[in-house]
């Protein structure tokens, strides 16, 4: 109220052709500021660029190394299958024969599917049958063996009669007689080939 009371002591509120002897704020545009602030900005935008840089850095050399780091070697499908069928065998005598033979089944299609290609982990027995029927590599050599123990396999796991250990051994030796013979087929092939390669290029 006192400030009130005393405008006349403040002529240029009631005359506008009066200055004021106060000075008024003046906002300052925005080059201004930039132009005052340009050392900061500067050195703010430096920081964040060498920031980047170093990420970038470090980035590439994490992906350098994970690109070095050694590779799992590849178990051979010939490998993996008799040493599985091997382990299997030695603890034949402590394994109920449903889950020896679903053991032993599962371990023929997963060589099968990885050295021919085949979908044999998701295919049914008729489904084996005939995938092995119109492969010209197992039919007339395997069709029979693979027939015969997929059959009997069959039997022993969802039958209810008593196992014989003798169906047991027998599904074991066609297991390791098939793996071992086409894995001697094969070889003998890759030889032949590479023998026919070599003549043709002398």
């Amino acid at each position: 109220m006192k400030d009130f009371l005393n405008i006349s002591d403040k002529p240029y509120l009631l005359d506008p052709n009066i200055q004021s002897e106060d000075t008024l704020e003046v906002y300052k545009s925005f080059g201004q500021i930039i132009s005052e602030n340009l050392t900061w900005i500067l050195i703010f935008f430096l920081v964040v660029g060498i920031l980047l840089s170093l990420a970038y850095l470090k980035s590439r050399k994490n992906n350098k190394i994970h690109d070095l780091e050694p590779l799992e070697p590849q178990i051979d499908p010939y490998d993996e299958a008799l040493e599985a069928i091997k382990e299997l065998q030695a603890k034949k005598a402590h394994i109920q024969p449903k889950p020896f033979v679903f053991r032993l089944s599962e371990i023929l299609r997963i060589y099968i599917q990885k050295r021919f290609n085949m979908p044999a982990m998701e295919l049914t027995g008729e489904e084996f049958i005939i995938e092995i029927v119109s492969n010209p590599f197992f039919s007339g050599n395997y069709e029979e063996l693979l027939r015969d123990f997929v059959n009997l396999g069959d039997r022993v796991k969802y039958s209810k009669e008593t196992t014989e250990t003798s169906q047991i051994n027998l599904l074991l030796d066609s297991a390791l007689y098939f793996v071992k013979d086409t894995h001697n087929r094969l070889k003998a092939q890759e030889n032949s080939t590479q023998d026919k390669a070599v003549i043709i290029n002398n």
